[in-house]
């Protein structure tokens, strides 16, 4: 999923706990079962494949082209989060925040591994791997339809989480 799903999913889930390990623990977990779900993503194969490579791709305009689209999805993502959060007047802001930059930890970590190769983050790139390439990447979500699951899942989210 884009970034800003997971921001808004794992947002959500953590502002139902004062517990902020909890939160951290909810948004960590739930990027991989999120990842599980047809959808679209942004990042081009090329990106991916210069990263595990790293052939010098952090000097490239296409490495900061997709950067910004990472910021931009971010900061989109949090943006909607705390509009949601305040416009419940849910009041656990620092648990739903915990939770959101729990929820996009593996992608970075995804990142790092590649780029280093450090033994001790390889167990989250199998879990990525198998998460994206079993499921995700077998039926290549097209944009709208991918935006569509997206858009669902976090309404379904919202719905259960605060009129249930």
């Amino acid at each position: 999923m884009i970034l800003a799903s997971h921001i808004i999913i794992s947002g959500l889930l953590g502002s139902q706990t004062d517990n902020y390990f909890l939160a951290a623990a909810i948004g960590f977990l739930s990027h991989y079962v999120l990842d599980g779900i047809p959808h679209w993503d942004y990042l081009s194969d090329e990106f991916e494949a210069r990263a595990q490579n790293n052939l010098g791709f952090i000097k490239s305009k296409k490495f900061w082209g997709e950067i910004s689209k990472v910021f931009i999805d971010i900061t989109a993502g949090f943006g909607l989060l705390l509009i949601l959060i305040i416009s419940i007047k849910e009041d656990n802001i620092i648990p739903a925040i915990i939770g959101a930059i729990f929820g996009i930890l593996p992608d970075p970590l995804g990142l790092f591994y590649w780029m280093t190769k450090l033994k001790t983050l390889k167990w989250n790139s199998d879990i990525q791997y198998f998460v994206h390439h079993s499921i995700h990447k077998k039926i290549k979500q097209k944009f709208l339809p991918g935006i569509l699951v997206q858009a669902a899942t976090i309404i379904a989210i919202w719905l259960i989480i605060y009129f249930w």
